[in-house]
């Protein structure tokens, strides 16, 4: 059951490069060959022409992507990885020029061979290579004339390593390249899942990079697990207005733009045409319940939306309300909060210490088996509100949780009277360009049972920062007699290539002001009381049939990127070092240094 953060802190480091690496690096290539040139005294003319190879380095290495995979350029990404691919030539150049005392430029264009292959296997690998790997050989070839190219102008205008020998050089350095790329392939059909994970991983980078999501939710949607979802929809009315309170069976996941990305925004949306307020809950699963498509997810959204019309449309009130009294009982571990909406039950799990981070399914089946509670009329809602590094469960995990549930079996039932109101905070109150509040923005919904006040407030964002959930639970805790601070696990802004560095995984309170965020909450708070009303509440069990679920696609690759991220050195030591070394030894051995 084991999860980790490597993924998450992957992208958001591609994501968050941004313009500071693209001047370190290009700082880098300035720099360098000036320093060559002062240590073997060459002119500044000399060092000025080994610029204009520098550069066409960088230009043959952009071009490559552009025409080989479609890198554009507004994107920002294939300008960081040409910079990097000539500051990598650039530093072997300065090696060499140090340890042959002979100006060198040129002979490291070679480095990127490996590192800019592997790049535009993974990349071209979506569309051009059927089930088979076989084409993925020929990918250093397609960096050949860019070499060509930067090593004719390097004996032009410097002069400094005979064509011919260069010749030799690029004849042996392609085969061992192809060596080389073997052994990518067998890594990808050995430790990460063969040709399915490769293609997959290939479109989840296009639509990171690119914002192109439709190969993405094509791959997903091959590998998809066809089923009928359900959506909890409560319809809440008093003399002010109506409310919707949606609490999906589904994740609204796996990352912006791409199937359930939507799902949080386009409910929102839809919903919001009809009713004053909509209070999204996040239910449990992980990413085995993204829906894949978008359509998929205008499935779900039309459905709840014909069942809230049905509902505008009767009006028919039932004044009974029979449950059993709110409760709030906290642990070690685990907060738990049980509010009830008359039969049904919404109960939230908030975990202290560790990540409140998806409630798997294996959990949740675990948990119906050992607490002997009414399943039916119980709503498992993830709080999603304490972030860490640690979002793991285990044994211990699940029985703390059980003595904790177990407590609810013993409330009594009661007729019930609620009182209840709900105030939204807009997303631009938290300033005009953010990445970590999505199109809901903050919702408080507060309400009264039975003389029981209870504040709950709920962030459209994935996942929130300890210290800013804590400040809010503590400031209320002392007019409510339970408070509880809540996200949606919103992924509308979650791993994709925007135009700001505010991007990649980013939780509540990240980089928004905790005083900004505090003064609207409290603001929220104040609106909200001043409309409690007594209310009637409807349940409406929405099922969809049909719809197509990522299943383990999403996280089967992520293990694989996982995996490969503890396996970094020897990948590092494969696309990087190796051919520094191959270059050298050849160089020695054909003469060339």
């Amino acid at each position: 059951m084991r999860r980790g953060r490597s993924f998450e802190h992957g992208y958001t480091i591609v994501f968050r490069g941004g313009n500071s690496m693209k001047y370190s690096l290009l700082a880098l290539i300035i720099i360098l060959p000036y320093l060559m040139s002062i240590y073997v005294h060459e002119s500044l003319i000399t060092y000025f022409k080994s610029l204009i190879i520098y550069g066409v380095m960088f230009l043959s290495v952009l071009i490559t992507l552009r025409v080989i995979v479609f890198a554009k350029s507004y994107r920002g990404f294939g300008t960081t990885l040409s910079l990097f691919s000539t500051a990598l030539a650039a530093i072997v150049d300065l090696l060499i020029t140090l340890a042959i005392h002979k100006f060198i430029v040129g002979f490291g264009a070679l480095s990127f061979v490996l590192p800019l292959s592997a790049m535009i296997m993974v990349l071209r690998g979506l569309e051009h290579n059927g089930k088979s790997m076989k084409k993925y050989i020929l990918y250093p070839l397609y960096t050949l004339p860019g070499i060509l190219i930067i090593q004719l102008i390097s004996y032009f205008l410097i002069g400094t390593v005979n064509p011919v020998k260069y010749a030799a050089l690029d004849s042996i350095f392609y085969v061992f390249s192809f060596l080389f790329i073997y052994y990518v392939i067998f890594k990808f059909e050995v430790s990460y899942g063969g040709t399915d994970i490769l293609k997959l991983f290939s479109s989840y980078l296009y639509t990171a990079l690119f914002e192109y999501s439709e190969p993405f939710e094509r791959e997903l949607s091959k590998r998809s697990v066809v089923k009928d979802a359900k959506v909890h929809l409560f319809m809440v009315r008093n003399d002010e207005g109506i409310y919707a309170v949606t609490i999906p069976e589904l994740h609204a996941g796996p990352i912006a733009k791409v199937g359930g990305g939507y799902l949080i925004s386009d409910t929102v949306s839809e919903l919001g045409r009809y009713v004053n307020s909509v209070i999204y809950l996040h239910g449990i699963g992980s990413h085995e319940l993204d829906p894949a498509t978008r359509i998929d997810v205008r499935r779900v959204v039309r459905a709840v939306a014909m069942k809230v019309k049905e509902y505008l449309n009767d009006q028919y009130v039932n004044n009974e309300c029979i449950g059993k009294i709110p409760f709030q009982i906290q642990s070690s571990n685990f907060r738990i909060t049980h509010v009830p909406l008359c039969g049904k039950s919404i109960v939230i799990v908030s975990r202290l210490v560790k990540s409140s981070d998806d409630i798997p399914l294996r959990v949740y089946d675990e948990l119906k088996r050992k607490v002997k509670l009414d399943w039916d009329n119980i709503i498992l809602v993830d709080a999603q509100n304490y972030y860490s590094d640690n979002n793991t469960w285990d044994e211990d995990d699940i029985n703390e949780l059980v003595s904790l549930l177990s407590k609810i079996g013993e409330l009594e039932e009661q007729r019930l009277e609620i009182k209840s109101c709900v105030a939204h905070m807009p997303k631009y109150a938290f300033g005009p360009i953010q990445f970590e509040i999505g199109d809901n923005g903050l919702i408080t919904w507060g309400l009264e049972i039975n003389g029981n006040k209870i504040l709950l407030v709920i962030f459209d964002g994935n996942n929130l920062r300890r210290e800013l959930a804590d400040a809010i639970i503590n400031e209320f805790k002392n007019y409510f007699d339970i408070v509880e601070v809540l996200t949606t696990d919103n992924h509308q802004y979650t791993g994709i290539a925007r135009f700001t560095r505010s991007r990649g995984y980013k939780v509540v309170g990240d980089s928004i002001s905790h005083d900004l965020i505090m003064r609207n909450v409290r603001r929220s708070v104040k609106q909200c009381l001043n409309g409690l009303r007594q209310v009637h509440v409807r349940y409406y069990p929405v099922i969809v049939e049909g719809v197509r679920l990522v299943g383990d696609s999403f996280n089967d690759m992520v293990k694989a990127a996982e995996r490969g991220v503890v396996d970094w050195k020897k990948h590092f030591a494969v696309l990087i070092i190796l051919p520094i070394l191959t270059m050298v030894i050849l160089g020695i051995l054909l003469g060339i240094l």
